[in-house]
């Protein structure tokens, strides 16, 4: 009963798992013109944000006597979601840098005592005066920010030298 319908549809059911090299080949064209696409579209972005990304402008952050000497202050800047970083290093020396470590995006934190800043989350070091990794998973830099002080306030802005 159950083989009645084989001799109304003669199909061999061993070939049946078999791919053609024109099928194989088919998908293998289809799937390198996907990943092509997609490399083409994430470059376009990537040329698109930096041709229309202008220059943020400047943001007060604190007044100099607000922050010590080996002091810090967190801010959000150039949007509420990238956070940041204002180290005080010395009487005038202030630095600043994205909060985001550049490993797997974990908050930095500062040490005063060592001058440096340190990702809890895979043990990663970063200079303090200019972002550097010093030890540690991380590779890249710290994103860096133009700080300046006017009018007795210190001033952050994107920087021209950013680290992409």
């Amino acid at each position: 009963m159950s083989d009645s319908w084989k001799q109304d549809f003669p199909i061999p059911s061993d070939e049946d798992s078999y791919v053609t090299r024109r099928e194989f080949t088919k998908f293998l064209g289809l799937t390198s013109f996907a990943f092509f696409v997609g490399t083409l579209a994430a470059a376009a972005r990537k040329v698109w944000k930096n041709v229309t990304a202008g220059r943020t402008p400047a943001v007060m952050i604190a007044g100099v006597d607000e922050i010590a000497v080996g002091g810090y202050k967190l801010f959000r800047y150039p949007t509420e979601n990238d956070p940041c970083i204002l180290l005080r290093l010395e009487a005038e020396k202030f630095v600043a840098f994205n909060q985001n470590c550049t490993h797997l995006s974990c908050p930095v934190h500062f040490e005063s005592e060592t001058k440096q800043l340190v990702c809890p989350c895979h043990k990663g070091f970063f200079s303090a005066e200019d972002g550097q990794p010093v030890t540690g998973p991380p590779k890249r830099p710290l994103t860096p920010l133009s700080v300046s002080v006017r009018t007795n306030h210190v001033w952050a802005q994107a920087s021209e030298e950013e680290y992409t």
